[in-house]
């Protein structure tokens, strides 16, 4: 079966979903929808077999299986629940929403409605994060101390959200892929340089179980594009370099070891041991292609999918948690409970 599928909102990231939809066996691009004319109008000259549409009613009416929904987050909770309503299967892009009871809402109503409801937290898909989950999962790797999540770059600059919303779900999302747990509590402090209320950096920390810590810093106001996760664990640690496109995982057989102290009776002084350095290879598809063939694998048979709608909940708990920090100048915060988390 080949999936039928109708995007919502084609702008840049549309665009894309436009190009892997066209060229996946198992979809089939049949319409959009964009409020914009000038962009209708560069789909349709792209696309002329695909029905262009400004309305999302007139959208929902075509022969469509499901939808993508790759709007401002603002809009998400409106367009997810008509589409869903309208009995479609829907891919929507992160965050879920921008509220955790509208996510939470949206979950059950997937359920009550019984079709797939997708969160596109790209980075579930990707290679070389699944490649450092196998990693860190390893007996050998020894129990993770702590994580650090660093996702910068001189813009681009959002207008609807913060920098937090904006590229801390990607975050958020990788330490939950990661460690599959929610965190006791987050504090969050950030800083508008640019316009005033709204943050163009920020810092989190979140405090998983024992003991795990996870510290994420997300800017638009930074010199390099970097996208890098550490994962530190009591034999070995790990560096993840998303942007090197070949090397991006390293394998550090370094920690410390608590040695006795020969010199004083019952005390232990700590050795620092130094071993090779391991890259394993990474194999896999565009991240994207990857996301939008296991949506259409959960749409053929039913399955629930890597990133499904209460996960995607739990993703906008832990960022409601993080927006009440930064507005309780870095308070330690709990997330709200999200069913199955």
């Amino acid at each position: 079966m080949t999936v039928r599928v109708g995007v919502v909102g084609c702008g840049q990231w549309g665009q894309n979903y436009l190009r892997v939809l066209s060229e996946l066996d198992e979809t089939t691009f049949v319409a959009a929808c964009d409020l914009r004319p000038e962009v209708r109008a560069r789909v349709a000259a792209r696309h002329p077999s695909a029905e262009v549409v400004a309305d999302l009613d007139a959208l929902l009416a075509q022969d469509v299986d499901a939808i993508v929904v790759a709007t401002e987050a603002q809009s998400h909770f409106p367009v997810v629940a008509a589409a869903l309503r309208a009995g479609k299967h829907v891919l929507c892009e992160k965050p879920l929403t921008v509220a955790v009871d509208q996510a939470m809402q949206l979950a059950q109503l997937a359920d009550e409605q019984d079709r797939i409801l997708m969160v596109g937290h790209i980075f579930r898909y990707n290679a070389g994060v699944n490649a450092l989950r196998d990693a860190i999962r390893s007996p050998d790797f020894g129990d993770v101390c702590y994580l650090c999540l660093v996702r910068t770059n001189l813009g681009p600059i959002r207008e609807d959200v913060n920098a937090a919303w904006d590229l801390a779900p990607h975050d958020v999302s990788i330490v939950l892929h990661l460690m599959h747990r929610m965190p006791i509590r987050v504090t969050a402090q950030g800083f508008s340089y640019l316009r005033p209320g709204r943050e163009d950096v920020v810092f989190i920390t979140m405090e998983l179980p024992d003991g795990v810590a996870a510290h994420l810093r997300v800017s638009w106001l930074d010199p390099r594009k970097v996208r890098e996760v550490t994962v530190v664990g009591r034999n070995k640690m790990a560096v993840l370099d998303d942007v090197q496109p070949v090397e991006a995982l390293r394998i550090y057989d370094k920690g410390v070891l608590q040695e006795p102290s020969y010199s004083s009776f019952g005390e232990f002084h700590h050795v620092v041991r130094s071993g090779e350095v391991r890259i394993p290879p990474i194999k896999g598809d565009e991240p994207l292609r990857e996301q939008a063939r296991h949506f259409a694998r959960a749409v053929t048979e039913g399955s629930r999918p890597l990133s499904d709608a209460w996960d995607g909940a739990r993703v906008v708990a832990i960022m409601d948690a993080i927006d009440r920090s930064l507005r309780n100048s870095g308070a330690p915060t709990e997330p709200v409970a999200v069913p199955g988390a």
